[in-house]
């Protein structure tokens, strides 16, 4: 199934979706009974699973835009440390687009993106860039990449 817009069923009560759902734009689940994201679902703008049972994200995930977790509650996300940035972000690492990727709000991306981001905005060495850097060491360690 493919849509080509966005697909906002925030606050609907579906509990799946199809395998090989391809949506262009954004994919809005929070506030949804759904348990567990499809094979091979690609989305081209964010997706929002704030509010949603769901525990693991597949390996063949894939998203264009940024993605929203809500929670400690995914077995397959390493967490950073809390007060990152001017806005206190809290991020994740998280397999996704086929390799590890970080997200921090709006941003989603590889290790060496997101570094290079940090560093233009908050200089060379800053606590911020540790913390992801290690938050990508420990999600190699327990995903033994």
């Amino acid at each position: 199934l493919s849509v080509g817009g966005s697909l906002d069923l925030s606050g609907t009560n579906i509990t799946t979706l199809p395998d090989n759902l391809s949506v262009g734009g954004y994919l809005d689940l929070s506030g949804t009974s759904i348990t567990t994201l499809p094979d091979n679902l690609s989305v081209g703008g964010y997706l929002d699973l704030r509010g949603t049972n769901i525990t693991t994200l597949p390996d063949n995930l894939s998203v264009g835009g940024s993605l929203y977790l809500e929670g400690m509650r995914f077995t397959n996300v390493t967490y950073m440390a809390e007060g990152c940035g001017n806005m206190n972000r809290k991020g994740f690492v998280a397999f996704i687009n086929g390799e590890p990727q970080i997200a921090l709000g709006c941003f989603l991306g590889a290790k060496k993106p997101a570094v290079a981001a940090i560093r233009e905005k908050y200089g060379k060495d800053s606590n911020y860039e540790a913390v992801v850097v290690a938050a990508f060491a420990e999600f190699s360690t327990k995903a033994a990449i």
